[in-house]
């Protein structure tokens, strides 16, 4: 059984933030040129999955030992096709930007929808669907056939400047904004940029 607060604060601090800075760190030439969403999205889940297997070798455990970083992936456990659960309560097919999830079976730990700062196309849809994905089932015919019960979801917006996570949880059976986490990229004349966390007020 999953520690849900251990749990999620070792996905906060311990994979998605270091990894958005491990993303800044080696890949902001991509970042800086504009390069697709996709590859962005896939970078992140590279230094996401690197980040679990280094956390389960410092610590001497397998809890990532079965969690894979996979990207636009559409299938569930048995292979049929992947759906969340519309605001109407009906399945609705999906493809999620990044997920940290077990392949065959198990509890998404992650569910990620990432833009570029000022692409607006389907943000809205991208955020129902964040709030699907962490929340419990609704419409408990669909339970089987619909993702629910995802740990953690975040909407990242990232641009040259740095990073905005909205991050989703599921409160009273709802998928819920929970809170804010900002990165900001600092760059001097002596050293490589990277991104520092900024703690609102």
């Amino acid at each position: 059984m999953i520690n849900y607060f251990e749990m999620r604060n070792i996905i906060l601090n311990e994979i998605l933030v270091p990894s958005l800075v491990e993303l800044y760190a080696v890949d902001y030439d991509n970042i800086q040129n504009g390069v697709s969403e996709r590859n962005i999205c896939a970078r992140l889940a590279h230094h996401m999955e690197n980040l679990m297997r280094r956390y389960d070798q410092i610590n001497n455990e397998m809890r990532f030992g079965e969690y894979y970083a996979d990207v636009e992936y559409n299938r569930m456990g048995n292979g049929d096709l992947k759906h969340y659960e519309s605001s109407e309560h009906r399945p609705v097919y999906m493809v999620s930007d990044l997920l940290i999830q077990k392949r065959v079976g198990g509890r998404n730990l992650l569910a990620v929808e990432m833009k570029r700062k000022g692409n607006h196309r389907h943000v809205a849809k991208d955020k129902e669907r964040i709030m699907s994905l962490v929340s419990s089932p609704k419409n408990y015919e669909e339970e089987g056939r619909c993702v629910h019960d995802t740990l953690v979801g975040a909407f990242i917006e990232y641009s040259k400047k740095g990073v905005m996570v909205e991050l989703y949880e599921n409160i009273d059976g709802r998928g819920v904004k929970a809170e804010d986490i900002k990165l900001v990229y600092k760059q001097d004349a002596y050293s490589r940029g990277h991104l520092v966390r900024v703690y609102e007020q």
